[in-house]
């Protein structure tokens, strides 16, 4: 499975999956770079259900792009406590997940899904060790 790093582009706020540093935004050229601070990686669970739309990711109610079935992206951010909240075609109903980044948790690890209610649907993320993340 290959896995991208998410970057915001500090200039223009252009979302970009990039294999490395050092590449430019696409919009606007700014070379784009890594927060020396944390990570997150994110998982979203395969599921039949929404297979074909990409669940919307929201940090701190900003744009993120959106993530595949069964993909892994990593997001770099400075120390801080961030809100994540995941969107689905017509589903906003999502539980958010708060995580706090800090020298002590420099890494977090989440898992989102879909569990089908039997009047709506809601979005699931959660945080998990990095044992219950697939394989790299």
């Amino acid at each position: 499975m290959s896995m991208s790093l998410r970057i915001k582009c500090p200039n223009c706020g252009h979302v970009s999956d990039i294999p490395d540093t050092g590449v430019p935004c696409q919009k606007c050229g700014t070379p784009l770079q890594l927060s020396p601070d944390g990570v997150v990686q994110i998982y979203r669970m395969g599921s039949f259900n929404g297979v074909a739309v990409g669940y919307g990711v929201y940090i701190n109610d900003q744009p993120y792009g959106h993530i595949a079935n069964k993909q892994s992206i990593r997001i770099p951010l400075p120390y801080g406590v961030y809100k994540f909240h995941f969107t689905c075609g017509m589903t906003r109903n999502c539980e958010d997940l708060i995580v706090t980044l800090s020298p002590n948790k420099r890494h977090v690890f989440m898992k989102a899904h879909i569990d089908m209610g039997f009047w709506k649907n809601t979005i699931r993320a959660e945080e998990v060790d990095v044992s219950e993340m697939p394989p790299l």
